[in-house]
């Protein structure tokens, strides 16, 4: 992959929310898709009582937009608000068939790097806008989301995944400590199109030569000469009739008429 990743395109098309910056991925950044978002962090914890209070805004709450604070809760805003460090994946919903690496349940598909300052204040100011949102709408029905990328932001041992989806469901849905939180996206529909479509033309593969590997493995071929050949039949067992055995005879065994016929 590139050591920069450079989405020119992505500067030109949305009309609704016209980007003033370019954004830069940068790669060289670990990669765990060990999946969910967690718990247990060191992310300090915001009351969400202080969003009611008359005080200065934290840097996190001027990212954040109040209608966003209050769906997703205010430590994941804080979280996606002062990231540590925010990576990129590629994702897509996964077979239950297939065994692969998984996001949140989601089929792992590739690294994108890592955004860098001027990326994050782009992805902040269109994704943490709650003009981006039908905020009407918090549970998505009327169409099937379809996952693309996934924005993880650390804060600590603490992440919030972010699930970007376009096309023709467009949504964001926030992963965090086990809840999903999702935002109708269609307003800003075009600017999620050209960033997926972006980003995901660059992804690096995840570990390439593991999967070419295990897609070898994933059919065994068939060879008839190592197949055991079918057994033998075995001969009919001995039918008990009283205290007399019954043998069963081939099918042009002469009677003895003298013999009466087993009781039926």
């Amino acid at each position: 992959m590139k050591k920069h990743l450079l989405i020119g395109a992505f500067l030109a098309v949305s009309a609704a929310t016209p980007a003033s910056a370019q954004i830069f991925y940068n790669a060289g950044s670990g990669f765990d898709s060990t999946g969910s978002t967690t718990s247990g962090g060191t992310a300090a914890r915001v009351s969400n009582s202080d969003f009611d209070s008359d005080h200065e805004e934290a840097p996190f709450e001027k990212a954040v937009a109040k209608e966003i604070r209050e769906r997703i809760r205010a430590d994941a805003a804080y979280i996606v608000g002062e990231p540590d460090e925010t990576l990129c994946y590629g994702v897509a919903r996964k077979s239950p068939k297939k065994r692969s690496a998984t996001i949140d349940g989601y089929a792992h598909t590739g690294n994108c790097g890592s955004l860098n300052e001027t990326g994050m204040a782009e992805v902040q100011k269109t994704l943490f806008n709650a003009a981006s949102y039908d905020l009407n709408v918090t549970k998505i029905s009327s169409c099937v989301i379809t996952p693309r990328l996934a924005l993880r932001f650390r804060k600590g041992f603490d992440i919030v995944d972010v699930i970007l989806s376009g096309g023709t469901c467009p949504a964001v849905q926030f992963l965090y400590a086990g809840d999903t939180k999702e935002f109708s996206a269609k307003p800003i529909k075009e600017w999620l199109d050209t960033f997926i479509d972006a980003v995901s033309s660059d992804l690096e593969p995840v570990n390439a030569a593991d999967m070419e590997k295990a897609a070898g493995n994933m059919f065994k071929k068939r060879d008839p000469a190592a197949e055991e050949a079918p057994a033998e039949p075995q001969p009919a067992a001995p039918v008990m009739w009283g205290r007399r055995v019954v043998r069963p005879q081939p099918e042009d065994a002469q009677t003895d008429p003298n013999v009466p016929p087993p009781p039926r």
